[in-house]
């Protein structure tokens, strides 16, 4: 007799921790640079460089990339920029963190904040979150069959029974990069382009689906750039949406595959070139997308679950296996909206530039029946004003959300494992009068809900003869009555007699019995 196996392959969470650190760096404007008058707007990117690993720990170097709008003094109140780096490396201690295991660490900037110490001098201030993560792929093995039973002797006197094993295959694990290349062209009627005062590039929206060995992507970015006029030296601006595409390869892949894929912006640059009549205005986008992906195939299998001798002894020798499975893939939409009114001392509005919103989850409860979201939406917006000495203004607010939902068929409170995408798209600012603003968007949250499950698995099957003691014990025919809760598999298993030799003799056609029926027992 032989156990027929198969092996699978399913993911689990080893360890990961969360870390929120504090950045400060007086930064000095550079001598090109005319002095500092009044900030505008300031953004920034955390990126992550290099993990070393040890034992129960990792060091995370990285750096924070910052960028400053600001208006000069002096007369003319002209606009400038400036762009710079505060580099970091920390340890985090990981428990079960060895020194082979891959780490991915998620790096996320939650504050930044930039004052004027002088003229020539800024202080820049933020707060980081990094939160390391180690994901193992382990192979596991199920036994799906028995095989040999025909053999007679011990091995031909087995029943066994099976039970339907719902799980996740991993079939791709990897890190890559999708390269972004893409322009776009001033409109006809906007004059060219010199000096970049400020350039940003955002991923508004993007979606990954999975082809035959292949990741499809797909996605939309927001390009922004202030500028000085080539001829003129004005100040102007320049909004546009950005479509891209690519494909990643991923061998195995086939379409209809779960896609559970992380990214961040590795390098980025936004570049000012001539058109084909030698005009500079072609704005260049290149971007490195680095992917974390994670294809799953949703697999169901039959495999042995239960094994008794009807001609010997039966030591049926399981172990517990771990196993992931997906409980639910939502898609969460929600409208938001928001008032802004700005403060007395605040410039007013003549005309909306830009606006830089996001949304960032804060925590997220389970309950038995429900998933309850919290977050809020930092928005950042740009405008022109008819003030005096100033060209453009920003304006900072942050709108909180609590969105609720039903888990339809869901025990919200064993959920541990599950992963979001968060996207803000169809967003509007409208001008309700010179002092107040109105913000529009659609929040929307992809939730991808694991169930990490423990199942007794057959290993191995350990035969040997019936005791003597056993035999003497056992009736040549009994007339048995059904309990509450028996089952044929339970009565076979009580009296060493196959499942299909009760039924035959009883002349039942399934295996259904009920309490209070009567069953004759033939050995």
């Amino acid at each position: 007799m032989e156990l027929l196996k198969k092996n699978i392959h399913t993911e689990r969470i080893k360890a990961k921790a969360l870390l929120q650190i504090p950045l400060e760096e007086d930064v000095n404007v550079s001598d090109t640079k005319p002095d500092v008058a009044r900030i505008v707007c300031c953004s920034g990117r955390v990126k992550v460089d290099e993990i070393k690993m040890g034992m129960n720990k990792i060091w995370v170097k990285g750096r924070l990339e910052f960028q400053v709008m600001y208006q000069a003094e002096g007369a003319g109140a002209d606009l400038s920029g400036m762009e710079g780096e505060i580099p970091f490396m920390e340890e985090i201690y990981l428990d079960k963190m060895e020194g082979q295991d891959r780490v991915i660490c998620k790096a996320q900037l939650d504050d930044l904040r930039v004052q004027i110490i002088n003229s020539r001098k800024l202080n820049v201030q933020a707060v980081i979150s990094l939160e390391p993560k180690v994901e193992e792929t382990v192979s596991e093995e199920i036994c799906t069959e028995l095989e040999g039973l025909e053999t007679g002797g011990m091995e031909g006197g087995l029943e066994y029974r099976k039970k339907k094993l719902d799980y996740l295959e991993t079939v791709v694990k990897k890190r890559d990069l999708l390269r972004i290349h893409e322009e776009t062209k001033l409109p006809a009627g906007m004059p060219d382009m010199g000096t970049a005062i400020w350039k940003s590039m955002d991923i508004a929206q993007i979606s990954f689906k999975a082809t035959d060995e292949k990741l499809a992507v797909n996605g939309e970015m927001n390009v922004f750039v202030v500028y000085r006029e080539d001829s003129s030296d004005k100040i102007n601006w320049y909004e546009a949406t950005v479509p891209f595409s690519g494909n990643v390869e991923c061998q195995n892949s086939r379409e209809g595959m779960l896609a559970d894929v992380s990214y961040d912006i590795g390098h980025e640059e936004i570049s000012i070139r001539d058109d084909s009549d030698g005009e500079p205005r072609i704005i260049g986008i290149e971007a490195a997308l680095e992917l974390e992906i994670k294809l799953y195939e949703r697999e169901q299998e039959q495999v042995v679950a239960d094994v008794y001798g009807v001609s010997c002894e039966v030591n049926a020798v399981t172990d517990s296996r771990s196993f992931r499975d997906l409980l639910a893939d939502m898609n969460i939409e929600e409208k938001l909206a928001r008032n802004i009114k700005l403060e007395d001392s605040e410039s007013k509005v003549l005309q909306i530039c830009h606006c830089n919103a996001r949304a960032v989850i804060e925590d997220i409860v389970f309950e038995q029946n429900e998933a309850r979201i919290t977050g809020a939406v930092e928005l950042k917006i740009l405008y022109t004003t008819s003030a005096e000495g100033q060209a453009i203004c920003s304006v900072h607010d942050s709108l909180p959300f609590e969105i609720t939902r039903e888990l339809e068929g869901v025990d919200g409170a064993d959920i541990e494992q599950y992963t979001t995408d968060v996207q803000l798209t169809q967003q509007n600012v409208s001008i309700k009068d010179s002092a107040q603003l109105e913000w529009r968007g659609m929040l929307n949250i992809r939730l991808l809900i694991y169930d990490s499950k423990s199942e007794a698995i057959l290993t191995d099957l350990k035969l040997s003869p019936i005791p003597p003691e056993v035999l003497e014990g056992l009736p040549g025919f009994a007339i048995y009555y059904v309990n509450n809760g028996d089952s044929l598999w339970q009565i076979g298993k009580k009296y060493y007699v196959s499942v299909e030799r009760i039924k035959e003799i009883n002349d039942l056609t399934d295996d259904v019995v009920k309490a209070g029926d009567r069953l004759l027992i033939v050995k």
